[in-house]
């Protein structure tokens, strides 16, 4: 069973956007142009049926459902990657924002 990030998680360890597109970047993720611009959307690997993954952020963390956005951002990761949610929280947190 796939471990699902709790609000209390949540809320214990905030996340900020930029540092959670930097880790995608990393991993390879690439951006995807979207028309609405309070979306980020990255597209991944493959899925089984062979559709590429895609995970969608919000391009703030103030919106209304940035909270939403984010869990369900790291839900995906960690099932894709075989971690806990919290492993996610915690290597994400750990990489550094590049600036340029």
């Amino acid at each position: 069973m796939v471990q699902k990030i709790s609000t209390e998680e949540s809320q214990t360890h905030p996340l900020h956007i930029t540092d959670v597109v930097s880790y995608l970047q990393q991993q390879g993720w690439q951006a995807v142009n979207h028309p609405n611009p309070r979306l980020l959307v990255f597209q991944g690997d493959k899925d089984d049926a062979g559709d590429p993954i895609q995970l969608v952020l919000p391009s703030q963390n103030t919106f209304e459902d940035s909270d939403r956005l984010l869990k369900k951002a790291i839900n995906l990761l960690a099932t894709i990657e075989d971690k806990s949610p919290q492993e996610i929280i915690d290597i994400i947190t750990q990489t550094p924002a590049k600036s340029n």
